[in-house]
């Protein structure tokens, strides 16, 4: 769209020039015309002529008019040369609005962009931390269940030693030495079972 629009600009530029000479051509036998380029021939020979003296420093002078075809001239070509800069002028706003519209389009883009990728973002982190709290959990779960059957495990053994112990005490003095023993295997297995309780609740702590 850009480069048909920067056609048509040199179009209409390249075409207010023969434009500009039909307004200089026409002003010699147009009454209304030719008045209105004299008018403009005469004000700007006087507003040159001001400028050119306050640029010397003379403060008194007096400015004779032109002659009426120059001064028509000088208003032919004062309009024609406007009607140029105004075309030139209308189509570099329309390519400076329509760049404006496409920069900030352009960005608009950028920034929906952004949002989104920031989302996408957002939302796979929240997935990896709602998938890291469910393995934190199975993990408290099966430690709980290791340590619930190892419990059970070190229970039972404690229980049949206190039972051999009660069962040799029953037959006589003379497994005295052997209930000895028993009752000593029996105590060390009570304390690893205390020691397994308090790491499995220390565990259980840390995990939590």
């Amino acid at each position: 769209m850009l480069p048909m629009i920067k056609l048509g600009g040199l179009v209409a530029r390249t075409l207010t020039k023969p434009l500009a000479r039909v307004v200089k051509s026409r002003s010699k036998n147009h009454p209304l015309l030719r008045a209105v380029c004299s008018r403009l021939g005469q004000q700007q020979h006087r507003m040159t002529m001001k400028l050119h003296m306050g640029f010397r420093g003379i403060s008194s002078y007096t400015i004779k008019p032109v002659s009426p075809d120059q001064a028509v001239e000088q208003g032919a070509d004062l309009i024609g040369e406007l009607l140029i800069f105004s075309v030139a002028l209308g189509v570099a706003s329309l390519e400076y609005s329509r760049s404006a519209a496409s920069a900030r389009a352009k960005e608009a883009r950028q920034k929906d962009e952004q949002q989104r990728e920031e989302q996408e973002t957002e939302t796979r982190f929240e997935y990896l931390e709602s998938q890291v709290a469910w393995l934190e959990d199975r993990v408290v779960a099966l430690m709980c269940v290791l340590e619930s059957e190892r419990g059970e495990s070190l229970e039972k053994l404690l229980l049949q030693a206190q039972e051999q112990v009660k069962r040799r005490q029953g037959e006589g003095g003379e497994l005295d030495k052997m209930d000895e023993k028993t009752g000593t295997e029996a105590s060390s297995i009570s304390s690893v079972v205390t020691l397994w309780t308090s790491t499995r609740d220390a565990v259980a702590r840390l995990l939590k």
